[in-house]
């Protein structure tokens, strides 16, 4: 009878500490889903009424959020488009979304594409060259070797000719030689071979005159270089091939995975198409995770259900690229922790009851 009773309690205090350990663990996946825990990287998180607090007084009411107006194709990693500028058909190419969300071109370098209209990658790349060329800003082009150059001499016609700088930048000349000219304006070449011209001639007045120059970069003040004949271009961008655009579904729906994207989308019919949500969800708690034009993540808390039953007609729509979420209800987690801290340290307790029985004897003899 001891040997039993002493088992007995065995196994009870077994179970009381297995049953703590799942009720902590049920604690801790117990949070405030709009606050994050710990020490992880705040996400912010919007929900209907927080737009419509948001709003500007005397402005129409705000829409939910993600109801807006879906947006226009925008590009992804991998898409390929066509650059044409009509006035400068040497900047004419076919451009890859890099995997980084850019693209490259030269002179104006890097150019972010990801998560934006063909049309605003148009504006931005007018202002790049815009900046590019210094425009309203007075450049200087300095000589370079294999640049060519003209000079005329007004009362010595025989000494007129045409030159070509050398690798090393320099010039051979009548009368004076060698000359360092790279580096230099013209004009200020002009000043160099006054100088050195006028002590072998009477009247050394000489024209230098660019005929062929081997680079379009000026120098800006600043040190800054520029490149002429970029003012006024007007790029065009011209799409010539996507990457299939898509929406996730993932959590506690019958079958998660991958939806093609298309435009008027929404939560409910996201769900819908993945089979629908299963008696373990937590609808109260679905969330969409979004990537922002600044690459950075947003969570968005629709009233789905709300939504479901009629009340409120806030349907998120979604975008290329969400991310839906399901998360599990707070049964489905309890059974989660009993299955790991109680049943698989306690097999026998899987399939069985435990019962008490008391014998109840009168204490007089």
């Amino acid at each position: 009878m001891n040997a039993q009773a002493a088992s007995l309690r065995a196994v009870t205090r077994a179970l009381a500490a297995a049953l703590c350990l799942a009720l902590g663990a049920c604690a801790g996946l117990r949070s405030d889903p709009s606050t994050p825990r710990g020490s992880a990287t705040s996400i912010p998180v919007l929900t209907p009424a927080a737009v419509a607090a948001a709003a500007p007084a005397g402005s129409a009411p705000a829409r939910a959020a993600g109801t807006a107006e879906p947006p226009g194709y925008t590009f992804s990693a991998g898409d390929e488009f066509d650059l044409r500028v009509p006035d400068a058909p040497q900047f004419d190419q076919t451009l890859r979304v890099r995997p980084d969300g850019k693209v490259s071109l030269p002179v104006i370098g890097a150019v972010q594409a990801l998560g934006r209209t063909p049309e605003a990658v148009e504006a931005e790349l007018r202002e790049r060259f815009q900046k590019a060329s210094g425009a309203g800003v007075e450049g200087q082009y300095f000589l370079q070797p294999n640049d060519e150059l003209e000079l005329k001499f007004p009362y010595h016609s025989n000494l007129n000719e045409v030159v070509k700088l050398r690798p090393d930048g320099k010039l051979q000349l009548q009368l004076i030689g060698t000359v360092q000219a790279s580096g230099l304006t013209p004009e200020g070449l002009r000043e160099l071979l006054l100088g050195r011209y006028e002590r072998v001639l009477r009247r050394p007045e000489l024209a230098v005159v660019l005929r062929t120059a081997t680079t379009q970069n000026v120098r800006l003040p600043g040190g800054a270089i520029g490149r002429a004949g970029l003012a006024g271009l007007q790029p065009t961008v011209i799409v010539r091939s996507s990457q299939p655009q898509q929406v996730f579904v993932g959590g506690e729906v019958v079958r998660p995975g991958v939806l093609a994207w298309r435009p008027g989308l929404t939560v409910i019919q996201a769900v819908a198409e993945s089979g629908w949500y299963l008696p373990s969800a937590e609808i109260s708690r679905l969330m969409v995770l979004r990537r922002t034009d600044d690459n950075r993540s947003q969570v968005l808390r629709p009233d789905f259900g709300y939504d479901l039953n009629g009340e409120q007609k806030a349907d998120l729509l979604l975008q290329p690229f969400d991310i839906v979420l399901l998360p599990r209800n707070s049964a489905s987690r309890l059974a989660d922790a009993l299955n790991q801290y109680v049943f698989n340290l306690l097999p026998p307790l899987r399939n069985s009851s435990l019962g008490f029985s008391y014998v109840l004897r009168d204490p007089t003899p």
